[in-house]
């Protein structure tokens, strides 16, 4: 390839390259939001529902301490929910009253208790863990990765083939309007609308140049013609 089919292609193929990466990249980073999203809801849908539970028991008008249920409740979500890593209820004070699992670690997501009066009694601290989530993003975005560079390396090829084919194309036309210009032998495979339209250029500059010898000597005969006495 000449020098100035890279100088032309490079940049486009970059640009290409660039835009399928970030295409690739926002990808990435919505199945991510989507997930966690998700994930969000649906914990909050078992954590609204161990508030339901235990806020039974506080309507009753007993004290958290005394909610006998409490800590089965938690253990039995957290066995059923591999994503969860620890539950903890705490009191009015931030106190932890019940607990299982690590809770030290994670996410967390809370949820305020209060009895049928609206007066606060503690909350409920969930914390989760995101390891399935990324382990399904790391293996989506190594598949993406993959399928971009396949994309991009075969755009690439495709935009050089074009980019090649053009700059022939164009040096072909430049040949044949500067061999029918030049009045010289048509190049291998000339292009016949340029060899047509150079052939008209030259007709009417070979035109012009005749009426600009024929004004010439027309001025000088009558330069000539004044000078005689």
């Amino acid at each position: 390839m000449s020098r100035l089919s890279v100088t032309i292609s490079a940049p486009i193929i970059l640009i290409g390259v660039l835009a399928i990466a970030l295409n690739a990249y926002l990808s990435v980073g919505k199945l991510d939001r989507t997930l966690n999203e998700l994930e969000q809801s649906r914990l909050h849908l078992i954590l609204d529902d161990l508030r339901d539970n235990l806020e039974t028991g506080l309507d009753l008008g007993l004290p958290l301490k005394s909610l006998g249920n409490a800590q089965a409740a938690i253990e039995r979500e957290a066995r059923q929910d591999g994503a969860i890593v620890g539950i903890r209820v705490l009191d009015a004070d931030g106190a932890p009253v019940f607990s299982t699992g690590d809770p030290a670690h994670g996410a967390p997501l809370r949820a305020a208790l209060s009895n049928n009066l609206g007066v606060a009694m503690g909350a409920i601290e969930l914390r989760y863990a995101r390891q399935a989530d990324e382990l399904s993003v790391a293996a989506y975005a190594d598949q993406l990765a993959r399928a971009a560079a396949w994309i991009a390396a075969t755009g690439a090829l495709l935009a050089l083939a074009a980019i090649r084919f053009w700059m022939r194309r164009i040096g072909r036309t430049v040949d044949t309007i500067a061999s029918t210009l030049d009045r010289k032998p048509p190049p291998p495979h000339p292009d016949p609308e340029a060899a047509i339209l150079a052939g008209r250029a030259r007709e009417r500059a070979d035109h012009a140049l005749r009426e600009l010898e024929q004004a010439t000597r027309a001025m000088r005969e009558a330069s000539l013609q004044r000078e005689r006495p």
